[in-house]
């Protein structure tokens, strides 16, 4: 095994940009449900609301959606834009909290889809 000796002011520099790859790295994680999308019933359970009031939502243009084929539809990114964007108080662990139930719900509906299959 070699010892590498490295000037302090090197290493600094190294440190910082590991841990900067480190923080990218994580930003990706936290954002790859952004473009998830979801339908009108896991929107609703998702946000706890009722149809009715993703409906009056929707009609407002308070929230973004697609429609096609007759369903809506609508990308966990622009729900969390929209929640933000209205929050009076919110806090990143109020959404952080959201975002987790809201993983764990599509994770449970993919595993439920892939055993249909």
């Amino acid at each position: 095994m070699k010892i590498i000796t490295i000037e302090e002011e090197a290493w600094k520099q190294l440190n910082s940009r590991i841990n900067a790859i480190a923080d990218h790295l994580k930003r990706l994680e936290d954002t790859s449900y952004d473009d998830l999308w979801l339908n009108n019933h896991e929107v609703c359970q998702y946000l706890h609301i009722s149809e009715k009031t993703l409906w009056r939502m929707r009609t407002k243009g308070e929230i973004t959606y697609a429609k096609m084929y007759g369903q809506y539809f609508y990308t966990i990114g622009r729900i969390k834009d929209m929640l933000n964007a209205n929050a009076i108080q919110s806090s990143d662990e109020f959404v952080q909290e959201l975002m987790a139930k809201g993983k764990g719900y599509i994770e449970k509906g993919r595993k439920l889809n892939e055993n249909i299959k």
